[in-house]
């Protein structure tokens, strides 16, 4: 039974990698400052040892950290093939789900327990993949033994292929980013309960050409396509 199955008896009602009926007391976030084990260590230095943490009725879901520093692109204005300034494939962070969580991604794949590289990436522009999401922007999850440098993988076939390994699938390993500009002020988690997800708001530290900036993000950590 997955986590989102428990989640969902507990309420009758949905949500995202977390299935069950739970309240939203039930689903809390906390703080986690100690950067995962597993990375390499030429990743390791660049992450953030200040991280957030989902927090089940049954102890940690998912843990997850951002890079200190996150490169965005210039003049960079979002649309709706791409929301988010972010080079497909590259490094933004590192996920661990805990010793006896139970997870899955956006597309009810099972993500078993370990420390995992996040890369941004979009979603195929073809017939296969209309209507599986509102948007077109992705976290994908790496296995962190598969990924162990922090340049960008800008072959979308090697990038999928190495997430997949996150799922044991030939699918990549992803979780749904929504716009931004929805995103409000402040670090909080939401349920939507109208799509049964549970939303990960946050400030990401952006570089752009040497100056910082900030950039808001939103992430169904635990939720599923309805497609």
């Amino acid at each position: 039974m997955t986590i989102r199955i428990l989640l969902t008896v507990a309420l009758l009602m949905p949500v995202f990698a977390l299935r069950g009926t739970a309240a939203a007391d039930d689903h809390q976030l906390k703080t986690v400052k100690e950067v995962p084990g597993g990375l390499s260590p030429e990743i390791e230095k660049l992450i953030d040892a200040a991280g957030h943490q989902i927090h089940g009725e049954d102890g940690a879901v998912v843990e997850l950290w951002l890079l200190k520093s996150l490169p965005i692109k210039a003049k960079f204005k979002s649309s709706a093939s791409q929301l988010y300034p972010f080079t497909p494939g590259q490094l933004l962070g590192a996920m661990r789900v805990p010793k006896g969580a139970e997870y899955t991604d956006f597309r009810d794949q099972d993500i078993a327990p370990g420390t995992y590289t996040l890369r941004y990436g979009l979603q195929p522009e073809d017939g296969n993949h209309l209507g599986t999401s509102d948007t077109a922007d992705f976290i994908l999850a790496l296995p962190a033994k598969y990924d162990t440098k922090p340049a960008t993988i800008e072959d979308f076939y090697e990038l999928s292929e190495r997430s997949g390994k996150a799922a044991g699938s030939t699918h990549p390993a992803i979780f749904s980013l929504l716009d931004p500009k929805e995103a409000g002020k402040g670090l909080k988690l939401d349920e939507d309960e109208s799509a049964e997800d549970w939303i990960l708001t946050f400030t990401a530290k952006g570089d752009v050409k040497g100056k910082a900036k900030e950039v808001r993000i939103r992430l169904v950590v635990i939720g599923e396509s309805e497609a």
